[in-house]
């Protein structure tokens, strides 16, 4: 496989870039159709649903009240025109040239010249009324309240600053890096493990309803890899199941459990080598057992769309197969208990929704998918998504950086720290997040605007600031689970101080069972005194060990930049494992602007900016979020 169908949290669909939202509120590439709502210019309460099929051209243009659109008589009306120029901006001409299958990708007005160019029918109104349904779904994000509970399935949604052509590579480059030092010498057993992986994650491209020789062998040598454990006589009777072709939803969950145990055990070889990396230890002690609960209904759903997902196989994905799981995340995204499945489950369904139908794929992000499977399925079993508190943190937070992750419906802010407790024990890393559903057209700036009210801690960051805590709930693994009424403003800490001072002092947490997985290694680290080689992707070498710099990571809206990272005198990142080798992600660089020692951290403007650049990218954010709950206030209280 490439460095990208090996990659856990390759780049498969583009970001959306900014637009403005007043002409064209809601624009989507789904169901086959180039899709969206576009505003009257005559009548405020009124709003135009227009679409182009993919393929056949064929397009529709009506009111929200089914009235067809005087301009749509034989051929595109300017609703529909302005619904391509949007998309354009939104997906970028590639992308919507690639899925409306259409040979020019010079601009939106040749995109429509050749697909009137080949004159269209008319495909009726039929598809007006699903595509304002998904328009009051897409606003209907605004409403769902943010929350700070842990929420770990966003690790494989890392932002991405790779425009459309770029997204299905590799995120550090075409070129094999390969890192130097104790980090890229082998681990035993590592490659047997990731091999079994491999093997199984093949089987869920072609699917399982029809299993071919080579997968049904692909099947066998999974389960060789788990005999001996106490999984082997469940994990083997599964893939003799799955062989058949006559695999359940218990079996489904046999080989998820066998492939996350697999993974679990890659991660903690890594971590082990972290360890012995950075000096500094991990906390003892076990994660708390999950608690048993009654099985809900839409659990019970999930469940039965990811094993129709695993028949189907990647290549046999439809519109119809996976549109099938949107009114299952509609009625868990309210539910907290549900939100962790619901979350995930809507970035997947994103990702495959954009690559349908399956058969036309060049490339399969194979690991990807099946570890987005892996994880959901089990997440469908009762009680896997808590997140137990385990006491409570009363002493000084000093944080180190800001790391966001983002899909199209949801983003997360997670704060890397020290914590020093009043008590005087060690000091110990923790992290605190908050996470917040969004519509797609949320992007940039807006996503920091959604979180900053519910979580004090993101203007420290920015101010260079601690945080006094007291009794802030934690759980086992380090999360503090995040109330302002909680934390109050300490005194000035500056994070490369921390850094050098406070970090190597502190030691980590166990890791929950389910989590232990090598796309969760994100370990902080200080490095100074080093090289940089920036070719076709950036490589830092520091005391003998050489690491790939994954600069993709680094949000765009912030002052961080590769080019800073690149003249840098010190950096602070987090350590990770990605596509076989460990890299590194920039939380913030020490470097010099006009002679003067300066720090830019790549969460910089989590908690608002005084920036020029920062202040332009606020501002259209705003404007994008007011026209969006302006809608929301009009048709969703209607």
């Amino acid at each position: 496989m490439s460095g990208w169908e090996k990659s856990s949290t390759a780049r498969v669909i583009p970001p959306a870039m900014p637009r403005k939202l007043a002409k064209v509120p809601f624009v989507e590439l789904a169901d086959g159709r180039l899709q969206g709502v576009v505003s009257s210019g005559s009548d405020i309460e009124r709003v135009y649903v227009s679409s182009v099929a993919a393929g056949t051209y064929a397009f529709a243009c009506s009111t929200n009240n089914n009235r067809p659109c005087g301009g749509a008589r034989g051929s595109f009306c300017n609703h529909i025109r302005a619904l391509i120029n949007e998309a354009v901006l939104q997906y970028g001409v590639e992308g919507v040239a690639r899925y409306l299958r259409v040979e020019t990708e010079a601009s939106a007005e040749s995109l429509a010249a050749a697909m009137a160019g080949t004159h269209p029918s008319s495909a009726g109104n039929q598809a007006a009324a699903p595509v304002f349904s998904r328009f009051l779904r897409h606003l209907s994000y605004l409403e769902l309240a943010p929350t700070t509970t842990p929420l770990p399935e966003m690790q494989w949604f890392p932002p991405t600053r790779a425009g459309v052509a770029d997204v299905l590579r590799h995120p550090l480059g075409s070129a094999e890096v390969q890192g130097t030092g104790l980090l890229a010498e082998p681990i035993a057993g590592l490659d047997e493990a990731m091999a079994a992986v491999d093997a199984f994650d093949r089987t869920l491209v072609g699917g399982l309803l029809r299993p071919r020789p080579a997968q049904a062998a692909d099947l066998a040598e999974f389960a060789d890899a788990l005999a001996g454990t106490p999984l082997a006589s469940g994990v083997a009777e599964a893939a003799e199941k799955a062989a058949a072709g006559a695999a359940g939803e218990d079996h489904c969950i046999a080989l998820a459990a066998a492939r996350t145990a697999l993974l679990g055990s890659v991660h903690d070889a890594l971590m082990d080598r972290v360890e012995e990396w950075t000096g500094r230890s991990r906390g003892e002690g076990a994660a708390p057992a999950l608690a048993q609960r009654p099985s809900a209904n839409a659990l019970a759903a999930a469940r039965s769309w990811l094993s129709d997902l695993a028949r189907a196989g990647w290549r046999g994905i439809d519109h119809e197969l996976v549109s099938g799981v949107a009114p299952v995340v509609s009625a868990m995204l309210p539910d907290p208990s549900l939100r962790r499945l619901a979350t995930l489950l809507d970035g997947f369904a994103a990702e495959l929704a954009a690559c349908c139908p399956g058969a036309t794929l060049e490339r399969v992000p194979e690991r990807r998918w099946a570890d987005l499977w892996s994880r959901a399925i089990l997440l469908t079993l009762p009680g896997a998504a808590d997140v137990p508190v385990t006491g409570t943190a009363t002493g000084r937070l000093l944080p180190l950086g800001v790391d966001l992750h983002e899909h199209p419906t949801a983003a997360r802010a997670q704060v890397h720290a020290v914590f020093e407790p009043a008590d005087g024990t060690a000091p110990r890393l923790v992290r605190a997040g908050v996470s917040v559903p969004k519509p797609d057209t949320v992007v940039g700036a807006g996503v920091w605007q959604l979180m900053r009210p519910h979580m004090a801690l993101l203007s420290a960051v920015g101010e260079g600031r601690s945080m006094d805590i007291t009794d802030m709930p934690i759980t086992g693994e380090g999360d503090l689970v995040w109330h302002d009424e909680h934390a109050r403003p300490g005194e000035p800490a500056e994070v490369f101080a921390t850094a050098r001072v406070a970090l190597p002092a502190a030691h980590a947490s166990v890791t929950a069972p389910l989590d232990r997985h090598p796309s969760a290694v994100a370990v902080p680290v200080f490095l100074e005194g080093y090289t940089v080689r920036n070719e076709d992707a950036m490589e830092l070498t520091a005391a003998g060990c050489a690491l790939a710099v994954d600069t993709d990571r680094i949000p765009a809206a912030g002052p961080l930049t590769a080019d800073a990272v690149a003249s840098s005198s010190a950096c602070i990142g987090l350590l990770r494992w990605e596509a076989g080798m460990f890299v590194l992600q920039p939380l913030a660089v020490e470097t010099t602007v006009r002679k003067k020692a300066v720090a830019i951290q790549a969460g910089a403007w989590a908690g608002g900016t005084t920036d020029k650049a920062g202040l332009r990218a606020e501002k259209a954010a705003t404007d994008a979020a007011a026209v969006l709950r302006e809608r929301a206030g009009r048709l969703l209280r209607k």
